[in-house]
């Protein structure tokens, strides 16, 4: 495994990100912000026409907040005043199953330990967000138009073949490390023989993307973030809103049979779905497969790999986008302190086992809340007018209250933790279970380290980032010498702070809490360890 030392070749730049999406984008600020130089290439003009991804989860808008990019996400994004209920029905102009009232987004209120709530914000909103905030960091280069053929790597460091993609001259560029962040089909992934294990095939979906004014008038079911039809065979499509105003995605469901897509006819369906005509207009139509795949590892060497390349989930519970920031946020720190020379060898080697975890937990939560849609057990006469039909329908909507309505995954969006890493200072015992739905506040080791306001009004996660922190906590915290000296020594950046702040010190409950530059909890005490470079040594992965 490449060491810090043995990063720093001969190269034209220190990163290269292959594939410009939104996990790649999010690399490309993130090394930016750290200061390390990185040139992203992406075969596509960088345009967004049709969303794939509108969830925004409440650990991601905790590092928008650290780009500088949550008050767009927060502005621009769903309306905050508009409810985001879930409404079952026959038909969008029928008869009502089932609902799960959700608050607009002005009135949720964050659970302890976190302060940014989950939010709806398009693709079309999101990724240039990021483009924006990429070209605005010295480090960043964004070259659109040019695809990578391939890369070869050694010990030194990765060699890419560019071409422009209309076919222009190609070139070679030299990088200390390449992040591939391609997508599904990931051609370094291939070319690496990484294999996906899973369920390659879950359905055969289709997206429609429309807009439409009178959709959100003709009917009595009210505002909605997402209305969902239920026939005779179950819950067959669902229509999203996009931008809280007169933009929709309908997704028709499908099947696992592979002529699923040919049997759609968007008109024939939409009238379906609303139960009459209307007015609308078709912008584009997207068929795409759900899948519940995991890649076996996460790197090769000096190359790494995130988002879709190794994890490929249903929409279902937001978790997609999501879980590749969650990758990249952890290897950008990894490949700085490796550029910086204070990285062991086994540092960027706790990518795979601290991230693979959490990609096959939310792989199969998203499969599992997908399947719930279909177990709805046929109902001939749902869209009936009579009494077997009022019967059915009360059946299915206590079947969706029970088994289908849930409150947000909490607990997986903020709550995991990385108890397999290698670079933790694990405690005794065994850990306590994952949480899904709520959130309990810990420093455990492997954590994200609690968030809330510190007495001058600043987040305290906020300090974290740059280099790791050193928290002590309470009205008369022991100092630790001997882990700044152990970290100075080691080159390690250390910044000691202290925080009387009551609410603070008991929401952390320990004296001594040092956290990672991504915002996980390394190690924590209620004094100094005995063994100071050790814990370092531990941490930054040369044990």
């Amino acid at each position: 495994m490449p060491s810090g030392k043995a990063a720093r070749g001969d190269f034209d730049v220190p990163v290269l990100i292959v594939g410009g999406g939104p996990v790649g984008l999010a690399m490309a600020v993130e090394l930016g912000w750290r200061g390390v130089e990185n040139v992203l290439v992406e075969q596509g003009d960088g345009e967004v026409t049709h969303p794939k991804t509108n969830g925004v989860n409440m650990r991601t808008m905790e590092f928008c907040r650290r780009w500088g990019i949550a008050d767009i996400i927060r502005e621009k994004g769903y309306p905050k005043g508009r409810t985001r209920d879930h409404i079952y029905f026959t038909t969008l102009t029928g008869w009502e199953i089932a609902r799960q009232t959700n608050p607009a987004y002005d009135e949720i209120e964050p659970p302890r330990g976190t302060l940014e709530p989950f939010q709806r914000c398009p693709q079309t909103v999101f990724d240039p967000a990021l483009q924006e905030r990429a070209r605005g960091l010295d480090p960043v280069t964004l070259r659109y138009g040019v695809r990578c053929l391939g890369v070869e790597q050694d010990t030194e460091g990765v060699t890419a073949r560019l071409e422009d993609a209309d076919g222009g001259a190609g070139t070679t560029l030299r990088a200390a490390f390449v992040v591939a962040c391609e997508g599904a089909r990931s051609p370094i992934r291939d070319a690496l023989g990484i294999a996906l294990t899973g369920t390659p095939v879950l359905g055969y979906s289709t997206n429609v993307l429309f807009r439409s004014a009178e959709f959100a008038t003709m009917h009595d079911k009210g505002e909605g973030r997402s209305y969902l039809a239920v026939g005779p065979d179950g819950q067959w499509a669902s229509v999203n809103a996009i931008d809280g105003k007169d933009l929709w995605r309908f997704q028709v469901r499908g099947s696992l049979d592979p002529d699923s897509w040919s049997k759609v006819d968007v008109d024939a369906d939409l009238a379906r779905f609303a139960g009459r005509d209307f007015d609308y207009r078709v912008l584009s139509v997207l068929e795409w497969i759900r899948r519940q795949l995991v890649a076996d590892r996460y790197q090769d060497g000096r190359i790494l790999l995130a988002g879709d390349c190794i994890h490929q989930l249903t929409p279902a519970g937001s978790f997609g986008m999501n879980t590749g920031i969650g990758d990249i946020t952890n290897i950008s720190w990894k490949i700085e302190a490796a550029l910086a020379g204070w990285a062991g060898d086994d540092l960027l080697a706790s990518y795979t086992p601290e991230r693979r975890p959490i990609g096959q937990r939310n792989v199969d939560y998203a499969a599992l809340r997908f399947a719930r849609g279909e177990d709805i057990e046929p109902m001939p006469c749902i869209m009936e007018d009579s009494p077997e039909g009022a019967r059915q329908r009360k059946a299915v909507g206590e079947r969706i209250a029970k088994e289908m309505l849930s409150p947000p995954n909490i607990g997986l969006q903020i709550g995991y933790r990385y108890d397999d890493s290698p670079v933790i200072c694990h405690e005794p015992g065994p850990p306590p279970p994952v949480e899904h739905q709520t959130y309990t506040p810990t420093t455990r080791p492997g954590a994200r380290a609690p968030d809330g306001l510190m007495g001058d009004g600043r987040p305290v996660i906020d300090l974290f980032g740059r280099g790791f922190v050193l928290l002590r906590l309470g009205a008369n915290p022991p100092p630790a010498p001997n882990l700044e000296h152990a970290a100075a020594a080691r080159g390690v950046p250390l910044k000691t702070m202290v925080l009387a702040d009551p609410d603070i010190a008991e929401l952390y409950q320990t004296a001594l809490v040092l956290v990672r530059p991504d915002g996980h909890v390394a190690w924590r005490g209620q004094a100094p360890p005995l063994d100071a470079v050790q814990v370092i040594d531990r941490v930054r992965g040369a044990l």
